[in-house]
Parts: C-alpha cells; sequence; structure tokens
C-alpha cells in the first residue's frame, strides 16, 4: 500500500466527533443525573480517558464561578446544556477562567443557542480541516510516517501547537489575564 492511501486508512477511521446544536438539546428540564448521562454520550469523543468529563460537583463549580446560570428547582434546562457542552468541550485544552471570559464575551452579541450553533458549527468545521491538514503533512515526503503511531505523534504535537496558539492569543487580546498568570507563576516558584 503506498504511503498516501496507508494515512488515508488511518484517517478513515476516525469519525468525526459531532457537537450537538441547540435543536438537538431536550427540550424537557432535566435533573443532575440525567444532564451528567446526557454530556457523556455528547461529549465522550472530547475527553481525556483518565479524566472524568463531567461531575455534579463540576456543574456545582461552573455555576458558583458565573459560567452559567443556576438551575430551576434542581433542574437545568436546554440554555444549561448549552452552556456544558462547550465549556467541557474546551476545558480539555483551555483554563475555566479564560472558557468563562470567552462565553461572556460571546454573549454580549448572541443568545446561547446561537452561540452553541455557531460553536457546534466551528467544531465540525476545525475537524476537518485538521484532519485534511494531518494527512497532506503525512502524504509528503518530508516526514518518514509509516505507521499509526507515526499519525498519533503528528497529531499530539499539532495539537500541543494549537492549544499553545490559542493560549498566547486569549492573551493578546486579554492583557490583564497574561499579568495575573505571570504573578501565579511568579509566586509558585
Amino acid at each position: 500500500m503506498d504511503k498516501n492511501k496507508q494515512n488515508l486508512a488511518y484517517f478513515s477511521k476516525i469519525l468525526p466527533p459531532s457537537i450537538p446544536k441547540w435543536e438537538d438539546l431536550p427540550e424537557i428540564d432535566l435533573y443532575m443525573d440525567q444532564v451528567i448521562a446526557l454530556m457523556e454520550k455528547y461529549l465522550t469523543d472530547n475527553s481525556s480517558q483518565d479524566s472524568k468529563l463531567i461531575t455534579p460537583s463540576m456543574i456545582n463549580n461552573y455555576v458558583k464561578l458565573g459560567i452559567m446560570p443556576p438551575p430551576i428547582k434542581k433542574k437545568y434546562s436546554r440554555e444549561h446544556l448549552a452552556y456544558l457542552v462547550i465549556i467541557c468541550s474546551l476545558k480539555q485544552v483551555m483554563p475555566i477562567s479564560n472558557i468563562k471570559d470567552l462565553i461572556v464575551k460571546r454573549l454580549e452579541q448572541n443568545t446561547i443557542a446561537n452561540l452553541l450553533d455557531s460553536y457546534s458549527n466551528l467544531y465540525d468545521f476545525t475537524f476537518k480541516t485538521l484532519l485534511e491538514t494531518c494527512n497532506n503533512y503525512l502524504a509528503s515526503n518530508e516526514f518518514d510516517m509509516k505507521t499509526s503511531e507515526d499519525a498519533s505523534l503528528f497529531t499530539a504535537i499539532a495539537a500541543a501547537n494549537c492549544r499553545n496558539i490559542s493560549n498566547k492569543l486569549f492573551y493578546v487580546t486579554h492583557p490583564q489575564k497574561s499579568k495575573n498568570l505571570d504573578k501565579k507563576k511568579k509566586r509558585e516558584n
């Protein structure tokens, strides 16, 4: 099998994860255990294997931190689910305080429904784009990529670079957060 076909074989086995859109969320209010089960269903592909995707204490903390509104009579609405989808899918790569800032900023000009739909569309687009980019580089003659482990290494490096760039871009637009992070690092050392 030639190299390009082998790379395509690796990537053809990867099904694109799907972030639900507003219309995909249940219209009825749910209790905490139902919310957790639903988030696990929606986002299982997005979590690292060694950490819990969502727990009741995490949800309670998101409410306490003001990242999402509190439940009404211990029930969570479609709005809550939209917040949780965004928070849970981003928390693997971004600090919670940055996620809060991004959500707050986006909600200045959008509803949570529009924000979730835009997020879902962007998520799908970036997944396809990154998969194509990885395939193109692996198919090029610059790299001696032959195995699925090589492909995994390449995508892990791409992920690390994406996270690094994301953080740098965030701090360019939020310089005060960057100063606070620098102070925190100095105290830790």
